[in-house]
């Protein structure tokens, strides 16, 4: 279905009203349809933001609770809600905390997961903030650097950077050389995957999504051999450190304490944010982006390509969906129809 940004906002308002106050639907409202405009192919950031708003709905009695409530600090129970319905108030805590101590963090435990993680990060890049967000998307997905069997989550992270005149740079990746989903479709569409995106039970390369897929601990959610990016022990590292930082630091379990099901409420992520403004460098932060901007710019690129700035895709897609309408699946529409009714 076709649809105009604005028309999306106004039926993800009407949806989310219906579990937080008016103005909170409103802003996440917004955030959300930014995301679904800056969306790559291989994301789905309007289906997870429905599926947050089904689970606050569903645990609609639960009440949200501080797990740890320090100045610059807090962790938060949210009793199996979705948080994206939340993210007006959870970035009004961090913009404010981080005015008085410059550093900023928020976990999240017991929720339906941070699974479109960039959605995090752009609103407080707007606030002229600095933010990196991370959730562990464990369990049995990521094979650990020389080993022959995933283990770890593919931990996706996201940064937003705030720039000059109201720009922001905003990136969202996994950790892993390629998304769990992908090599899951590779395997249903019968395509291989790409060069070193995966192992077999071996430990050796393959591009055969079948010999990188284990299907006896669950007939659901297969164990997957994907290599952390990059193929070699730097990605690895960042997977490993990503792995602790969502699990044991904020109480929540780690890739091989969970179930071996996908259970959203085990994984936990946290929001760190800088707040250059408290930091008094606003100024010169923005002047550094300009200067290595300006740096890769004047870059002569390798011939038939280009030197990407990081973020730039994503800007280039939402100043494009304003100018066009959005293709938004039949299916979500009704769903968020059905929500707002």
């Amino acid at each position: 279905m076709k649809m105009k940004p604005e028309e999306l906002a106004d039926l993800l308002q009407q949806a989310a009203a219906k579990v937080v106050p008016f103005e909170d639907a409103t802003y996440f409202a917004q955030e959300t349809t930014e995301t679904e405009s800056r969306r790559s192919e291989r994301t789905d950031p309007l289906k997870s933001a429905i599926k947050d708003i089904q689970a606050c709905k569903k645990h609609a009695v639960s009440k949200i609770s501080y797990v740890v409530d320090l100045p610059s600090y807090f962790s938060i129970d949210f009793q199996g809600h979705g948080p994206l319905p939340h993210m007006k108030w959870i970035h009004d805590e961090l913009e404010q905390r981080s005015q008085k101590n410059g550093i900023a963090m928020a976990a999240f435990t017991n929720s339906q997961g941070m699974h479109t993680v960039g959605a995090w990060v752009q609103g407080l890049a707007k606030r002229g903030l600095v933010a990196i967000a991370v959730c562990n998307g464990g369990p049995g997905a990521v094979v650990p650097f020389n080993g022959t069997k995933g283990l770890f989550g593919t931990n996706p992270m996201a940064y937003g950077l705030p720039g000059r005149d109201g720009e922001i740079f905003c990136v969202d990746m996994a950790t892993s050389e390629i998304p769990y989903f992908e090599i899951l479709d590779a395997k249903k569409d019968g395509v291989q995957l790409r060069e070193h995106a995966a192992v077999d039970q071996k430990g050796e390369f393959t591009t055969d999504p079948a010999a990188a897929l284990d299907y006896s601990e669950s007939d659901t959610d297969p164990v997957s051999n994907i290599v952390p990016m990059g193929g070699g022990y730097k990605g690895y590292n960042l997977v490993f450190l990503f792995e602790l930082l969502t699990s044991g630091l904020i109480g929540m379990p780690s890739s091989p304490e969970m179930s071996s099901d996908f259970i959203p409420e085990e994984h936990g992520s946290f929001i760190v944010v800088f707040n250059p403004k408290a930091f008094g460098t606003t100024g010169r932060f923005q002047a550094s982006i300009e200067a290595v901007r300006s740096a890769l710019h004047s870059q002569k690129p390798k011939e038939g390509a280009t030197i990407r700035i990081p973020g730039e895709g994503s800007t280039a897609r939402l100043a494009a969906a304003k100018d066009k309408l959005l293709d938004v699946d039949d299916s979500l529409v009704e769903e968020l129809k059905e929500i707002a009714a």
